[in-house]
């Protein structure tokens, strides 16, 4: 049929009539059509994501290069080991110490630090409270600046060369420690100049103890700066052997935040002084790594704990990965007679074997 040949009344009626399933199916599918679901974004294993900075910047990968380097170049030196904080030696060297829960993984974590697993210059034990003393590590820098000279020993830290740190590791607390091992391990801490930063090292899967929040109350009232580290992570974030899908690691690492939100929170709870509690948490892991590539990669954290240590001693980088000038914290130190800074005798508390 030519429409061409039909009256125009009728031509338009019939064109009109055409036009209408079309307009409706259109009105139809414009009101149906659902926005495409968006991909599920997962969180990836980083720095950022890993620890919770919120008082520092996150790392580079220049840095956390510079860190590794720095504490790998060489085997770390044990420079002295002191029962009493009055034998400690007037070293001239940064210092940061180590605490936590005995059998937190306290060793371990120093092996994974010093890049000697195998060597283990921590002693690592199943048996609570194996850490009875008080050792210095020496660190990077220069290392050992000369041989020992005969009945040298017990002088080591003399010959530690300029430009390194020591890493102090202390008793255990809690559970297998005694309370005499607290009272020097306090003294050492509220009166030792050469200290820069506690780090205090928290189970996270068990989270904070009575013992843990006293000690670290009381090193907030002392003005000692420290720094909770959460210890075996990986008890969160890959609890099997296998590598964690993409999934379970954004699930992992989301539960790892909140846990340490829940740290913030219980110690908010506990100073009760009105200040905020903003603190940089880090976590770390001294048994695994997620980097499937290579068996001799950092364990998880580790190099932005190392990281952690050489800004806490002035031995930091800028954020290339270049090496900074030394500054005062890392300068060599006027060394004076230690002083404990309170007028109460330290009580050791926390060292107290739990009932």
């Amino acid at each position: 049929m030519d429409l061409l040949h039909l009256p125009a009344s009728l031509r338009r009626s019939l064109i009109s009539t055409l036009r209408t399933p079309t307009a409706t199916y259109t009105r139809i599918f414009a009101t149906k059509s659902t926005p495409q679901p968006q991909p599920e974004t997962h969180l990836t294993l980083s720095s950022s994501t890993l620890n919770s900075y919120t008082t520092s910047n996150p790392p580079t990968t220049d840095q956390l290069h510079h860190a590794s380097r720095f504490f790998q170049r060489a085997s770390p030196h044990l420079l002295f080991t002191a029962y009493y904080f009055r034998s400690f030696p007037p070293s001239q060297h940064p210092e940061v110490a180590f605490l936590g829960r005995s059998n937190v993984g306290k060793s371990s974590l120093l092996n994974a630090l010093f890049g000697r697993p195998n060597e283990r210059p921590a002693h690592v034990s199943k048996k609570p409270g194996k850490t009875r003393t008080m050792n210095g590590f020496g660190v990077g820098g220069q290392g050992m600046s000369r041989a020992p000279l005969e009945g040298e020993r017990e002088v080591a830290w003399k010959r530690f060369g300029r430009g390194g740190a020591v890493v102090v590791d202390m008793p255990g607390y809690g559970g297998g420690s005694r309370e005499e091992w607290g009272k020097e391990a306090l003294k050492y801490l509220t009166g030792r100049k050469q200290l820069r930063r506690t780090f205090v090292l928290i189970d996270a899967e068990h989270g904070l103890k009575s013992s843990d929040v006293t000690l670290l109350t009381h090193l907030r009232g002392e003005g000692v700066p420290f720094t909770v580290v959460l210890s075996k992570v990986d008890k969160l974030l890959c609890p099997t052997s296998k590598l964690p899908t993409a999934g379970k690691l954004s699930g992992g690492l989301q539960k790892l935040s909140e846990t340490c939100e829940k740290v913030r929170a219980k110690l908010r709870e506990a100073y009760d002084d009105g200040r905020p509690v903003t603190d940089d948490i880090l976590c770390v892991s001294a048994e695994k790594s997620l980097d499937e590539k290579s068996r001799f990669s950092s364990k998880l954290g580790i190099d932005e704990l190392r990281w952690a240590i050489l800004n806490a001693t002035g031995l930091d980088s800028d954020e290339k990965g270049g090496r900074k000038r030394l500054t005062p914290r890392a300068m060599d130190i006027d060394v004076v007679n230690d002083e404990v800074k309170s007028n109460e005798e330290p009580t050791g508390v926390m060292w107290k074997p739990e009932a």
